[in-house]
């Protein structure tokens, strides 16, 4: 079986990046995912650019195998054929600003009336308790306020938020993580929950062991560019035509890389020889490697440490990512389409389960493109009923 949640009815009434990825991961497992888009509008990444043929990538990015249904929530009439769709549904998925579900009358409290074993995810910039709960939000303020801007960058610079965003995409791991835990106790009690995922939260709890430090010991970490605190060398260095990582995670590691490099001496020294002496004069060390690989290309650099055993990598470009024997290997991409584009790479999907791998089996869908499926087939709406629907600005 290659769809182990395709008994498993989601509404995903999400936008961006954050929520709608929580759906796209259900749906790569077989959940029929029902993305529920405002009228004419839809989501609004639709249009965020870069755009191509009218199109966001954004929305092309994160929509895959999921149903589109357009449904005016502000109207009476369409909450009424929201509770219907909650009725045949196992998960809903939202993440707009605290309170606003309750306000079109569509939250849990409201929901769990109508179907009790009903698993409701909400994804929000800092959750559903505390003071700033009522604040909007964007992923760049959940890593300012997370504690993962100050920890990124050089200390000479400023904080610098991190190239993808990770605030939305680690909280939508946490909120799937959540999701399916409270399907799987449902199955176990028959009970319903509510699944509270934060930004704020999942930043924080990305921070490694820094809360702990600062506990226990006072620590107060600081962003040091791409080392780390307790293991050198850890670092990225420039070669001649780009960069190189080496990343040598104890003494033995240690060992090969001065062999390599042609300072066999080092292993021993009292500056160098134990990773404690390595930490504390990092400065100098990072100098030696550093004067080692400006001679050289990213490519000669690579192959005499990797020859050598030594953890290290070249510091890719997407371009030269996706060209790389072990991105084709892995087979992480795989084609989709949209009207009007020839088709086009989209991310894999991951992991990579044995038995139950899920897989791509449905583009990106226009919006309302599955209204006369979803308001026929699954509420049995009659044609002439969902003509007056669209008539009336209900879809």
């Amino acid at each position: 079986m290659d769809a182990p949640l395709k008994d498993i009815r989601v509404l995903e009434v999400a936008k961006a990046l954050a929520g709608p990825q929580v759906g796209m991961l259900l749906a790569d497992m077989g959940a029929e995912v029902i993305k529920i888009e405002v009228p004419r509008i839809g989501d609004e990444c639709r249009y965020w650019s870069p755009q191509i043929k009218g199109i966001g990538t954004f929305f092309l990015a994160f929509n895959r195998n999921k149903k589109s249904i357009t449904l005016n929530l502000k109207s009476k009439k369409g909450t009424e054929v929201f509770y219907e769709l909650a009725k045949k549904s196992d998960v809903v998925i939202e993440n707009n600003r605290v309170g606003m579900m309750d306000k079109l009358g569509i939250g849990y409290s409201t929901l769990k009336k109508i179907k009790p074993d009903i698993v409701f995810t909400s994804v929000t910039g800092f959750g559903q308790t505390g003071p700033y709960a009522p604040l909007p939000a964007y992923e760049i303020i959940a890593q300012a306020m997370g504690g993962m801007m100050d920890l990124t960058g050089f200390p000479d610079g400023p904080p610098v938020r991190t190239g993808p965003g990770l605030g939305d995409i680690i909280a939508a791991l946490y909120a799937l993580y959540g999701t399916m835990v409270a399907l799987y106790h449902r199955e176990k009690t028959g009970e319903g929950q509510y699944v509270d995922a934060s930004i704020f939260d999942s930043v924080a709890a990305s921070l490694e062991n820094v809360i702990t430090n600062f506990d226990l010991l006072g620590l107060i970490a600081k962003r040091i560019g791409s080392r780390v605190r307790t293991i050198a060398p850890y670092n990225c260095y420039h070669a001649k035509d780009g960069y190189v990582v080496i990343a040598v995670g104890n003494d033995e590691q240690w060992k090969k890389l001065t062999i390599a490099i042609g300072r066999k001496e080092l292993a021993e020294s009292p500056e160098f020889g134990a990773n404690p002496k390595r930490v504390e004069n990092v400065r100098e060390l990072d100098g030696i490697l550093q004067a080692w690989l400006e001679r050289r290309t990213v490519e000669e650099s690579v192959q005499i440490l990797r020859e050598a055993d030594v953890p290290s990598a070249p510091v890719y470009s997407i371009d030269q990512m996706v060209k790389d024997p072990q991105f084709a290997e892995r087979k992480l991409t795989q084609k989709v389409s949209y009207e009007g584009l020839d088709p086009f790479n989209v991310i894999g999907v991951l992991p990579k389960l044995s038995l139950s791998p899920g897989g791509i089996h449905s583009n990106p869908p226009k919006l309302g493109e599955h209204n006369d499926e979803i308001y026929g087939r699954l509420l049995g709406y009659s044609n002439e009923e969902i003509r007056t629907f669209q008539r009336e600005g209900i879809i």
